[in-house]
Parts: structure tokens; C-alpha cells; sequence
């Protein structure tokens, strides 16, 4: 994930971004489909695929 938006690949950036990502998930704006691999998720806060 950290590649595809631009960010080097480093520990400390990959971890940067997972601990974000994992708060977005508490959120409800992500889903994880399994460890690690986010996805937008259904529903009004992340609003993937019902607008």
C-alpha cells in the first residue's frame, strides 16, 4: 500500500501507514479482508458502492 501512494517502502513508513489504516478501519471508513489488505468499505463512511 505504502508503494502504490507514493511512499517509500521503509519499515518506518509501512508501519506509519498501517497504523492509519487500521484507525481508518475502527472508523469505518476501511474493510479488512485479511490481515493487512484494506479495502473501502460498504456503507455511509467509506461510501464504497453505496452513493
Amino acid at each position: 500500500m505504502a508503494a502504490r501512494v507514493g511512499l517509500d517502502t521503509v519499515p518506518v513508513k509501512v508501519e506509519a501507514l498501517c497504523s492509519k489504516a487500521k484507525h481508518l478501519f475502527v472508523l469505518g471508513w476501511l474493510a479488512e479482508r485479511q490481515p493487512g489488505q484494506f479495502t473501502l468499505a460498504q456503507g455511509p463512511a467509506g461510501r464504497g458502492g453505496a452513493a
